[in-house]
């Protein structure tokens, strides 16, 4: 059997900056989408309440800072495993040779 070495690599630790850039740039492309939402409805001649539409948009702009905390922070960690049997076989899949 072989030994598998489950310590963390410390050459690269978890960066916190990155993710909270992520949760950023995250945050700014649900504004965007939020913003398009928003000129969308202004031009559609639906009656909704101001109160949940500016909910909509908050939850629109959270949902883009969810997202790029999820992605920057499980792409560190798997960035981070020694694991031999969590590496894929394939770990080019997607590059260009």
């Amino acid at each position: 059997m072989q030994d598998y070495s489950r310590e963390v690599n410390t050459r690269k630790p978890f960066s916190g900056i990155r993710v909270l850039v992520a949760i950023a740039i995250g945050c700014a492309l649900g504004g965007a989408v939020a913003f398009f939402l928003k000129v969308l409805f202004d031009n559609s001649p639906a009656e909704i309440n101001g109160q949940r539409l500016r909910l909509f948009y908050l939850m629109v702009v959270c949902s883009g800072g969810l997202g790029g905390f999820a992605i920057e922070s499980m792409r560190q960690l798997q960035e981070e495993v020694t694991d031999p049997r969590y590496r894929h076989l394939k770990s080019h899949r997607g590059r260009r040779r």
